[in-house]
């Protein structure tokens, strides 16, 4: 009895171990109509936590390429056809579980755009043992990268510019894959929190550079809230610069 207690015991501890596994899971960005997000922007800080207890099994960097131009934009991707190669960003997450879990991987950036930053996340079972590779989790994050900022000349002219892209740092163009034509720039101005004003920002090319002016004669500080608008996608990005107009006096 003694014996065969011990030899249960013995199996129940094997059967357990195989269950046990570090599985890999294979974490990417994407931006909206675009490539994945990488390095070149600073990368995305990705975690992944058990959705339930929100216990943190890893974490770490998406960095790498935006991926091949011609298989994400330029061709139709077929049922089943891989989107990513070596070189494309990614974060091999692994995580130790010995049972089927529900995690939540969670995506943070891009690091080098403070103004851009955009949060996104999703949920998936993952079984022990069972790697997700290839592709691997592709999450979609919304949003462009805005820089803007502004000039004030003597005759109360604000000069308004602006540095766009796609989240993926892709570029905007005059007839690239991203035309400029398909997005809307425009700067609101505000004071103490009211709109004062709207200024539409015309491209001015070579890539990303959108620009307007106005004429404020009232002296204060000011708000331009400049915005980039994709209507076929419902895709914004946006920044803030402050100026003054100074007292004639």
């Amino acid at each position: 009895m003694y014996t065969r207690f011990w030899v249960i015991i013995a199996l129940m501890m094997v059967s357990l171990s195989a269950i046990a596994a570090e599985t890999e899971i294979m974490v990417r960005a994407k931006a909206v109509d675009s490539k994945f997000i990488g390095t070149s922007v600073g990368g995305i800080r990705a975690i992944v936590e058990d959705a339930e207890t929100g216990e943190i099994l890893d974490e770490g960097w998406i960095n790498g390429g935006t991926g091949d131009t011609a298989v994400l934009i330029e061709n139709p991707l077929k049922r089943g056809e891989r989107q990513t190669d070596d070189k494309t960003a990614g974060f091999l997450a692994k995580v130790d579980i010995d049972a089927p879990r529900l995690l939540r991987f969670k995506l943070i950036g891009p690091y080098g755009y403070q103004q851009a930053y955009q949060e996104a996340s999703v949920t998936s079972w993952v079984v022990p043992g069972k790697d997700i590779l290839g592709d691997g989790i592709i999450i979609t994050m919304t949003g462009f990268i805005v820089d803007a900022w502004t000039r004030v000349l003597e005759n109360g002219q604000v000069d308004i510019y602006t540095k766009a892209s796609l989240l993926c740092g892709c570029p905007i163009t005059k007839d690239g894959h991203w035309q400029a034509d398909n997005y809307e720039a425009k700067a609101i101005l505000m004071r103490d929190e009211e709109t004062i004003d709207e200024v539409t920002l015309n491209f001015t090319g070579p890539a990303g550079m959108f620009s307007g002016k106005t004429t404020i004669t009232e002296p204060g500080h000011y708000k331009a809230v400049v915005y980039l608008f994709d209507a076929k996608t419902g895709n914004v990005g946006v920044d803030r610069a402050m100026f003054e107009i100074p007292d004639k006096e």
